[in-house]
């Protein structure tokens, strides 16, 4: 994946703000009337083969993808053309795609690599032709690729854009994170990427560097719309206001996570920090609570109702998820604090899907990873109660911004339109957010310039890195 972001381009790149900027389209424009984009492609672009880019290229290789969906080789793009209906080739440099009427109009969607038709016979051999060489337009190109051990990749002197300091990458591939981390220490490698939570060891090396980034992966707890006490938007606030998300981030994460009130990355573009955040606050959860009617009535550690009912819920949990089952212990102890008992059901991951789906829990410990598509409508969306919106919320208003947002075409206006999403994903609170969790990469120190890797691309601004003598 990260390869192919050094070798080939797409329509359109993402910046580091995760907002669309362009690559081989030059521009682009939305035909309300045909439901489609037209896209300017740049001219004089070069394969690295020498052959020239054309819109061509563009259209074999959306069928290309297209081809692949339902399949047992289906390409971890086709999501991205799964909504097109028609492709038109108006000229060697300009290119309509026309959507149906349930996509998402994000040009974000348009990041997808794009591969030279002229390489291939036929369609299928796209997932067949092995022993080949791949030929993008990128800012590298392969030289030599050896399966299962090593790429190496080589400046492409023809780049349409601006060409990097490094002449050359070789890249090794390595059995697992940890073997690549010894050989980062050992001097054999230049860099490595750091999932594991423990990386800051490496900070004592005075040869490395860590550059931390947020990935895409959002934990959050899901809050049961089908029970009638979490119905209660009382109920749900008084919960968030009884967790420090803090400690959870340091005891579990090491710190290595970021805290956010939204489902949108602080890198985003889309992003707005609220002046209303949720943090522990003990007096503010009980204010919540005596709000939905439950206080403490007999002086015992409980919250109680009217009826003497002790406040009591299942806070669901996937057992093969060390990080969560600890999370969901220390989430556990916080809330009893505020007088909830909680009892964590920590299951099987079968077990956990299955009642996920079957709504049978209070509260779920669950995440997400994001695709370079944002679209929230999984989540918050009434027409998916019965699938990936498992927690059965419902919300006219959510709706109707949900909408709008897939439809906005304009940046202003998606961005006008998202900050109201926030405020209102804030007030009614169908989910607690947690935090983003964070990855690391870990560069020697004389790899110089920008280095602002993103969980979309680690090798983010690339072309500015330089390597020059250690202080």
């Amino acid at each position: 994946y990260y390869l192919n972001q050094l070798v080939y381009d797409g329509l359109v790149r993402l910046d580091g703000q995760h907002q669309a900027q362009p690559a081989l389209a030059k521009s682009w424009e939305w035909l309300d009337s045909e439901n489609q984009w037209i896209f300017d492609l740049r001219e004089n672009v070069k394969w690295h083969d020498n052959r020239i880019f054309s819109a061509k290229d563009v259209e074999f290789t959306i069928h290309a993808l297209q081809s692949s969906i339902g399949k047992a080789n289906e390409s971890i793009y086709s999501e991205r053309v799964k909504h097109i209906t028609k492709v038109k080739v108006i000229d060697d440099h300009k290119i309509a795609i026309q959507l149906d009427g349930a996509a998402n109009r994000s040009i974000e969607a348009f990041t997808f690599p794009i591969i030279p038709q002229h390489q291939f016979k036929t369609i299928q051999e796209v997932y067949q032709k092995e022993e080949m060489i791949p030929i993008g337009t990128g800012s590298y190109k392969i030289d030599s690729y050896n399966r299962n051990r090593r790429i190496q990749l080589i400046l492409n002197d023809e780049y349409w854009g601006k060409k990097p300091y490094i002449p050359s990458i070789n890249l090794e591939i390595i059995p697992d994170e940890d073997a690549a981390l010894t050989l980062l220490e050992a001097n054999e490698l230049s860099g490595a990427q750091a999932n594991t939570l423990d990386w800051e060891k490496y900070g004592h090396n005075k040869s490395l560097k860590i550059h931390e980034y947020i990935t895409q992966d959002y934990e959050f707890l899901g809050f049961n719309f089908n029970q009638p006490l979490l119905q209660n938007k009382h109920i749900r606030k008084a919960l968030a206001y009884g967790i420090d998300r803090h400690e959870i981030i340091e005891r579990v994460y090491l710190g290595h996570a970021t805290l956010t009130d939204v489902p949108i990355s602080p890198n985003s573009w889309l992003y707005k920090e609220e002046q209303k955040k949720y943090g522990q606050d003990y007096l503010k959860a009980k204010e919540f609570f005596s709000l939905a009617g439950w206080s403490d009535q007999d002086e015992d550690p409980w919250l109680e109702n009217q009826e003497g009912q002790e406040l009591t819920l299942n806070l669901l949990v996937n057992e093969e998820n060390p990080q969560r089952v600890q999370a969901a212990e220390i989430i556990a102890a916080h809330l009893e604090e505020a007088g909830v008992k909680i009892v964590v059901d920590a299951v099987s991951t079968e077990e956990y899907r299955k009642r996920i789906f079957g709504g049978r829990f209070d509260i779920v410990l669950a995440g997400w990873q994001f695709s370079d598509i944002f679209d929230l409508r999984f989540a918050l969306h009434s027409n998916y109660r019965a699938d990936t919106n498992f927690i059965a919320y419902q919300n006219g208003k959510m709706d109707q911004l949900l909408m709008e947002a897939s439809l906005a075409i304009e940046p202003e206006r998606k961005k006008e339109i998202y900050q109201e999403i926030q405020k209102l994903f804030i007030e009614d609170l169908p989910y607690l957010s947690l935090y983003f969790k964070n990855g690391a990469l870990i560069l020697r120190k004389d790899i110089k310039g920008m280095i602002e890797p993103r969980s979309y691309h680690i090798y983010n601004q690339i072309e500015s890195w330089h390597i020059s003598p250690q202080d």
